[in-house]
């Protein structure tokens, strides 16, 4: 007895271990931990439990993926096959044809979808971080929060790799998924200066400093399953199902401690969940069996008995590989993964245009096909022949041919064909109106004007009508993209503890890259995505509009030039704009000035003033000379870009968070630039015998008397440099 009470007391004692809460809440239990539960009764239930309603909702959609399989083979052109049970076996099968009648595929649906997909992947969408407060630190985070953000999304090639394929699931299927998580097997590099033990020589090596990236990934809804299908919102649903196959050595290689060591899973078609041969329109039969399925729960707190804090269970087979028994393992808390949908129709799982332009589509092929067929009868039209009177078989479609008939019998004639009346011609023009008034693209959209519409207001009026179409759709993919980028900064909280390196392209063509971690983040993750920044832009009207505001003085030509974007013009562009990128390389190197260099050149200053190398009295006027910027200002510079450039800096809300120091110098460097500007203005008002304007803000004239090309003036340049 004693022994039995002993064993039950270990045995609770391990149940408690594994359903103590761990250091963080939903964080992934340990591997010994995991062990544990699996040998409990309770596990058991709740792999059991996982399967059968993993069944129940595949089930449960059965209809969709019908549809969905439908509206892809019309994507693919594959237009005359339908759904269809045939010797029991289920699937997309062709339709048959007994009398070889033409069947013409007009495939009117590829290039709505395709249009489609063009217009809401054509821009990317705008992003900004909300600060917490006006505090100094909370400014900073946000700043920093849209420098991670634009990271990720360049090393994600977001917009190409993860949206566009997104939205063909979306354009195709209605449906479209993206996830968002932490990959911790990705390694960053970087290069470093390590001393050789043995020379003592430093050679540069290319060293791990940190691990672990937010990844994204597209996820068909094929692969995706819920419970509620009159739920609309993803994050009201009381758990969801990604589910995939992996192969027998992915599954070994991934989750080796924590499989038994003798385990062999049992093995799936690869066709179990996106039926290979139906997309391929092989045929309908199954594959052999040489896969694994491999399904992740995701359930939210107080939804399922087995998990009541809710969490992430992931089940091989019948072996739970992943737990997460405390809530979802991320602090956002949310599923990661966002839903862009197409045409509402109060569910979960929306619509896409094509299940309406199928039966279109049908019609039109079938209308094609019989006009094709009666210019082939009336091309070679079928005859008729007293028996006996011709040899059928040597009738040929061959030229110059002589075809016996015997005497005594009339001659073949053709069989009358009635010509199609008008109204069948007349509806495959009524069927091209219908297609564009479902799919909205009309003329405007495939790049034809219309009949007498010219004005350009018009044109833009019409086009805007047609992406109004698409508005709701717009407004999934912004909701979308906003939400992965909340959890991806959510993320990088999370689980960058160590500073690393962030590097980014600007909107305005620079690069920058700053040392960030996680905390520097913290209160900078409320990120919006701008409203309508998805919407297509018409780059032909874009170019007409800034090219006329460039003729009527609205914008500068160098302004002008940038915001056309053509390529024939970069070449030209680069040239112009040399002063503008060493302005903006000012900016990079005055960002990074600290307490310590700024003291070490005033010091360096005064200690060469001391000794007799400068004055610290300009000796043209009397006035202290200031100490020289960190960021030096050459004679060569434009100094009218340099102002412009620094001083839009200045009025961004990066430079509003930057230290007083680097502040300070920006002020010195701009006012160096100011003086020689003005200098040099005077200079050339000289020389042309106009006497200048005194400077508005009290700044005085060179003295006549001083040699205007000896002595220096306060930005530190003499006439003959300015000149």
């Amino acid at each position: 007895m004693a022994t039995d009470e002993l064993g039950m007391q270990i045995a609770a004692a391990e149940k408690a271990l594994y359903q103590k809460d761990p250091a963080m809440p939903g964080e992934l239990v340990e591997d010994s931990i995991l062990k544990k539960y699996k040998k409990d009764q309770e596990s058991k239930k709740l792999v059991a439990w996982i399967k059968a309603e993993y069944e129940k909702c595949k089930s449960s959609r059965k209809n969709e993926e019908i549809d969905w399989y439908l509206q892809i083979a019309f994507y693919n052109g594959k237009q005359y096959h339908n759904w269809a049970t045939i010797n029991g076996k289920e699937g997309l099968m062709e339709e048959p044809n007994p009398a070889n009648l033409p069947r013409i595929t007009i495939n009117r649906i590829e290039p709505v979808i395709r249009t489609e997909i063009a217009k809401t992947t054509s821009q990317q969408p705008s992003a900004s971080v909300v600060p917490a407060s006006n505090d100094e630190e909370d400014l900073l985070s946000a700043t920093a929060g849209e420098q991670v953000w634009q990271s990720v999304y360049d090393k994600n090639n977001f917009q190409t790799e993860i949206l566009q394929k997104a939205e063909f699931w979306r354009a195709v299927c209605g449906n479209g998924f993206i996830k968002c998580f932490w990959d911790p097997s990705i390694k960053h590099y970087e290069n470093k200066a390590i001393a050789d033990p043995m020379t003592g020589q430093k050679k540069t090596q290319r060293v791990v400093t940190s691990t672990g990236d937010v990844k994204f990934e597209v996820v068909s809804p094929f692969h995706l399953f819920i419970p509620d299908l009159s739920q609309e919102d993803l994050e009201q649903q009381p758990y969801i199902f990604n589910v995939y196959t992996k192969s027998e050595q992915w599954i070994k290689q991934n989750f080796k401690t924590v499989l038994p060591a003798d385990f062999v899973p049992t093995k799936v078609s690869a066709s179990e969940i996106q039926d290979a041969a139906i997309m391929d329109l092989r045929g309908v039969g199954t594959s052999k069996p040489d896969a694994v399925l491999v399904i992740e729960a995701w359930i939210k707190p107080n939804q399922v008995s087995y998990l009541p804090q809710g969490g992430l269970v992931t089940i091989v087979d019948s072996e739970i590989v992943q737990l997460s028994n405390t809530g979802i393992p991320y602090e956002h808390g949310q599923y990661p993964f966002a839903h862009l949908h197409g045409i509402q129709n109060g569910k979960f799982y929306r619509r896409s245009v094509i299940k309406t332009l199928i039966p279109l589509q049908r019609e039109l092929n079938r209308t094609r096909s019989q006009i094709i067929h009666a210019k082939n009868l009336m091309a070679k039209p079928q005859m008729m022949f007293a028996e006996g009177s011709v040899d059928p078989k040597k009738i040929t479609a061959r030229a110059g041919i002589w075809i016996p008939v015997r005497p005594g019998f009339a001659m073949p004639t053709p069989v009358p064909i009635q010509p199609l009346p008008n109204y069948v011609l007349q509806e495959v023009t009524q069927l091209q109106q219908d297609f564009e008034d479902i799919s909205g693209q009309h003329q405007i959209s495939r790049g034809e004007s219309g009949a007498g519409v010219t004005a350009a207001t018009a044109l833009a009026y019409l086009g805007e009508r047609d992406d109004a179409y698409l508005t709701t759709i717009f407004n999934s993919i912004e909701a979308g993209v906003e939400k992965m980028a909340r959890q991806a900064l959510s993320l990088f909280v999370q689980y960058v503890q160590e500073e690393r390196l962030i590097k980014i392209t600007g909107s305005d063509g620079s690069f920058d890259a700053m040392m960030l971690s996680g905390s520097d983040v913290a209160s900078g993750t409320d990120i919006k995505i701008e409203s309508g920044s998805a919407l297509p832009t018409s780059k032909s009207a874009r170019q007409a509009l800034v090219t006329e505001w460039m003729k009527m003085g609205f914008i500068s030509p160098e302004d002008g030039l940038r915001i056309l974007e053509m390529g024939m013009l970069k070449q030209y562009y680069n040239v112009i704009k040399i002063d503008e990128n060493a302005a903006q390389r000012e900016n990079l190197m005055m960002k990074k000035i600290t307490d310590e260099i700024a003291q070490q050149i005033e010091a360096e200053w005064n200690a060469g003033a001391d000794n007799g190398d400068m004055d610290k009295v300009d000796p043209s006027t009397g006035e202290p000379l200031q100490v020289p910027s960190v960021v030096p200002v050459n004679g060569w510079d434009n100094h009218a870009v340099h102002i412009e450039i620094h001083n839009r800096f200045r009025k961004s809300q990066a430079y509003e968070v930057l230290p007083d120091v680097v502040k300070k110098e920006f002020q010195k460097h701009i006012s160096i630039h100011e003086n020689a500007l003005v200098m040099k203005q005077m200079q050339e008002a000289m020389r042309g015998g106009v006497m200048p304007v005194p400077p508005a803000d009290g700044m005085q004239e060179e003295p006549q008397a001083t040699s205007p090309d000896s002595q220096p003036d306060q930005s530190g340049f003499t006439q003959e440099q300015l000149g």
